[in-house]
């Protein structure tokens, strides 16, 4: 244990680190799922293949409407084998939901990293990463950022399950979207998929999984765990300079 706390430096060091990685990780988050979107000029609600909306690369969301209202055949299926509805109305809102809550989540693990760099901040501040002899404003500012992070990273692990949720029971739907929305390639799929009736030459483009959300999960728990272990730590630091502590206080009593 002692030589545990000898190192509050690296521990601290570390710690900072990872507060770093937090907010570095909400700019790739979304890279997988880039290509789940609705883009519309109206309310997603009124919105038709007729208000589909000029992207800022010029290419339009055109063959995503036209796939759902042009093809048939057994391999275009959702999750439970049913066929899709010959109608992208029929899906547009729930697509937009969840493009929505794929933001929010992104928004959340920026908010969580930014949280633990002013918290690491703050153990600075107060020098926790240096502090011989450990006082009770080291455990309070160890405290309240321990617990904040602690709700932080609950309230994003909960949201990120429920996108995962959201994902698993419509995965099909977001990986048919997710490939006709990708203007590199959608024009020859479509075709191939309706003319040539192979809706295999788009399922074998699908990539979107919950890989992605899961190694966040991992990396939330992992943060989490070791802004716990730290304060562990501190408190342990605090336990172990007490008579040291009351000493200096003594010394200060005499000088007074």
């Amino acid at each position: 244990m002692k030589k545990l706390l000898n190192k509050m430096k690296i521990f601290h060091l570390i710690l900072l680190i990872l507060s770093g990685v937090l907010i570095i990780s909400a700019l790739p988050f979304k890279t997988q799922y880039n290509n789940i979107y609705v883009n519309v000029n109206n309310t997603i609600e009124t919105a038709t293949m007729d208000d589909v909306n000029v992207a800022l690369d010029n290419a339009n969301q055109e063959y995503l409407f036209k796939l759902f209202l042009n093809y048939t055949g057994t391999g275009f299926v959702d999750n439970d084998g049913n066929e899709f509805v010959r109608n992208f109305d029929e899906y547009k809102v729930q697509v937009y939901e969840f493009q929505n809550s794929l933001n929010s989540l992104n928004t959340m693990i920026l908010w969580l990293g930014i949280s633990s760099l002013v918290g690491t901040a703050l153990l600075y501040l107060f020098s926790n990463n240096s502090r011989r002899i450990y006082y009770k404003s080291n455990i309070i500012v160890s405290t309240i950022f321990t617990l904040t992070f602690t709700i932080f990273t609950l309230i994003v692990l909960i949201k990120s399950f429920s996108v995962m949720s959201d994902f698993s029971k419509d995965s099909n739907l977001y990986n048919y979207v997710s490939v006709m929305q990708n203007h590199d390639i959608n024009t020859l799929l479509y075709k191939d998929a309706v003319e040539g009736g192979n809706i295999k030459s788009i399922q074998d483009h699908f990539d979107c999984d919950v890989l992605t959300i899961v190694l966040y999960d991992v990396l939330f728990a992992v943060s989490l765990a070791y802004v716990i272990f730290v304060f562990i730590l501190t408190f342990g630091k605090y336990k172990s300079t007490s008579e040291r502590r009351r000493e200096l206080e003594k010394v200060v009593t005499v000088n007074d």
